[in-house]
Order: C-alpha cells, then structure tokens, then sequence
C-alpha cells in the first residue's frame, strides 16, 4: 500500500488517519518460514510538524511458522507498533532517525514488513514445555519416545565421569 502525503508537505498540522489492510507476502526472517494467515491490520496516523512527518501505527496480524525447537507448525498473533519520522529535505544535524524521502509517496507495506521483523520474538515455541527433537534419531519427544542413549559427554570432560564416584 502506497500513501500520498502531497497534502502533508509543507502544510503544518496537516494529518492522514489510516485504517487498512495489506495482504503481506510470505517470507524467510532469521531461518523462519512465515507464512501469513491474515492481512496485516493498520491504524494510525501521520501528521506534518515542522516540516517533518509522524507516522504512528498500530499493527495486527496472524501468522504461521514452525517451532524452533520440533519444527510443528505453530499459529502466532503478534500486535506491534510503528514509529517513523520522515522529512522531504535533507536536515542540518544528519539525524539518523529520520527517514529521508525521494517522492510524496511511502510504501507501507515495505516499512510494516521490516517493523514486523524486527518485533518477532526470536523463537517460537508450540508450548513452554516442548521437549524438541532427538540429537541422535531426530524423533520428536513430544509424540514419541526414543530409545538413543542420553549419555552425551563431551570427549573432553569424559575423564571427569567418575570423579565423585
């Protein structure tokens, strides 16, 4: 979805309320597949103050991705907010915060995609208490019980097996 803020340039006080929807792509974030079960939900602003643009939004969406411990597919809801500050003109103190635009226009899908990234928790799980997969066989300890033998030490500190016995 692409914003025209050609009313907000140069017109102080000015605002855009935005209500909508983007229908988000699937996409591969930090070795995760996620695949999107709903539109993205958008509600905010953006307002013109001193020749700089406030975008606020809150955002709302589902999606599917797999557990990084069994890899089960696990359905998520995740609510985040986003927060920019554009400006058509080049500022004085090179602010690093502030986004600098080419056009009057702001792709929103593009900014609600990389502000979605940056709010994914970095695992998810299907339950606090999943046990994962097997080292050994590779079987997962939540449906099933293997018989590969637990005993894993490292070569290094083998020797200190039988210390305490």
């Amino acid at each position: 979805m692409v914003l025209d803020i050609s009313k907000l340039i140069n017109n102080d006080g000015a605002s855009i309320n935005i209500s909508s929807e983007i229908v988000m792509d699937s996409l591969l974030f930090n070795g995760q597949d996620i695949c999107f079960n709903s539109p993205l939900h958008l509600k905010g602003d953006i307002r013109s103050v001193n020749g700089l643009m406030y975008l606020q939004l809150s955002c709302s969406v589902s999606y599917k991705t797999r557990c990084s411990r069994c890899l089960d597919p696990v359905d998520e809801e995740l609510d985040f907010n986003i927060k920019e500050v554009f400006s058509k003109t080049e500022l004085e103190n090179e602010n690093d915060d502030v986004i600098i635009l080419n056009s009057n226009e702001i792709d929103l899908k593009e900014i609600a995609e990389q502000a979605f990234c940056c709010a994914l928790p970095i695992t998810c799980l299907c339950s606090e208490d999943c046990k994962g997969l097997c080292s050994s066989c590779g079987c997962n300890l939540n449906t099933e019980t293997c018989s590969c033998e637990t005993d894993d030490i490292d070569p290094r500190l083998a020797a200190l097996k039988d210390f305490l016995k």
